[in-house]
């Protein structure tokens, strides 16, 4: 590690990796029912489209076994726990700039936003594969977590025939992070410090037609954070990053517990917007910017706002603006589009 070194020769190091197409990273297995059903049990996702065979025989999906959440994109083509990609995926190496960086001593990463458009949705059988590519590296930032570089990676997935069926910008911070002793368990969160957000979300077997209004508040849903959540979470996105399960590992990147991944968060929103949307709607985009760390003890309340009602050649489509909030402030502030039936 060379020490000390200018900020020329680290964005000369920097700048190499910076559009290099790398891919393809295949998935291990094809769309199943176990892992989609896996995935709604740990985000408490009761959408019929994807639990229930006799609603899915009422949609254009009728006569397939079963559909994945959209947001379940990046979860096909992630490592192993062993974290090995699938055998006759590329060699190249994905997370190049995260290594080049923490030879620099910027050993912290966390998720910063997501932003994924989809085409459309899998179902049994496809098999997905992925390409990704640096698009972009920041200058030299100080923030509160410590000094480092934003980066965004842009990914590409594909089914088994070439289609592309989503993409994705990805932003992370990669960072030193600053020495502190401070791991204090968030403040308890109660009713009276921090009251419930509008009304329960109705269950899936009660859903009626979205008739959505310009200004129209989404009931707000609440979500205890717990070890399980996170862990579980962790298990059915397939990322088994250490921040996300061991306390250690945790600590070592400058928070005070394990925390809760992007694709967690990701796969929570989705189900709040098809939990108020109903599962006619169909997720057409996905914007997420994320703020707060979500730690065991504490509790996120989402809400949202209908923004805009457009009519295309798309049919109907809502924009929706969200957020998530935990004791510590905002955890993801969001936008997304959903289409919905005439």
């Amino acid at each position: 590690m060379k020490a000390n070194p200018s900020q020329d020769s680290v964005r000369t190091t920097l700048n190499k990796l910076v559009g290099v197409r790398l891919g393809p990273y295949l998935s291990y297995n094809p769309v199943s029912r176990t892992q989609v059903w896996q995935w709604c049990s740990a985000m408490g996702d009761r959408n019929p489209l994807f639990l229930d065979d006799d609603y899915r025989a009422t949609t254009e999906f009728s006569g397939t076994a079963v559909v994945a959440p959209p947001a379940m994109m990046q979860m096909w083509t992630m490592r192993d726990i062993n974290m090995k990609y699938c055998e006759g995926s590329t060699e190249d190496e994905p997370f190049q700039i995260i290594y080049a960086l923490e030879d620099l001593g910027y050993v912290g990463n966390v998720a910063v936003s997501y932003e994924i458009t989809f085409h459309h949705y899998l179902v049994d059988g496809d098999q997905a594969h992925h390409y990704k590519e640096v698009a972009s590296i920041s200058d030299l930032k100080q923030t509160t977590l410590g000094d480092g570089y934003f980066f965004t990676d842009r990914e590409q997935y594909f089914d088994q025939s070439g289609a592309l069926f989503a993409e994705a910008l990805v932003t992370y911070f990669q960072f030193r992070p600053r020495t502190s002793g401070d791991h204090t368990q968030p403040a308890p969160v109660t009713r009276e410090n921090f009251p419930r957000a509008g009304a329960a979300i109705a269950p899936a077997d009660s859903y009626s037609p979205t008739v959505a209004t310009v200004g129209q508040a989404l009931p707000g849903l609440t979500i205890p954070i717990t070890h399980e959540l996170i862990v579980g979470g962790a298990i059915a996105t397939q990322d088994f990053t250490p921040v996300h399960h061991n306390v250690e590992a945790a600590r070592a990147a400058g928070a005070k517990d394990i925390f809760m991944s992007i694709l967690t968060t990701t796969g929570l929103s989705a189900r709040y917007l098809s939990d108020w949307a109903g599962p006619e709607s169909r997720l057409r985009r996905l914007k997420l910017r994320l703020l707060a760390q979500n730690c065991p003890g504490d509790t996120m309340i989402f809400s949202g706002l209908v923004n805009e009602v457009m009519h295309g050649e798309r049919g109907v489509e809502i924009a929706i603006g969200f957020q998530g909030d935990n004791s510590l402030g905002q955890h993801v502030v969001g936008e997304a589009v959903l289409g919905v039936p005439e």
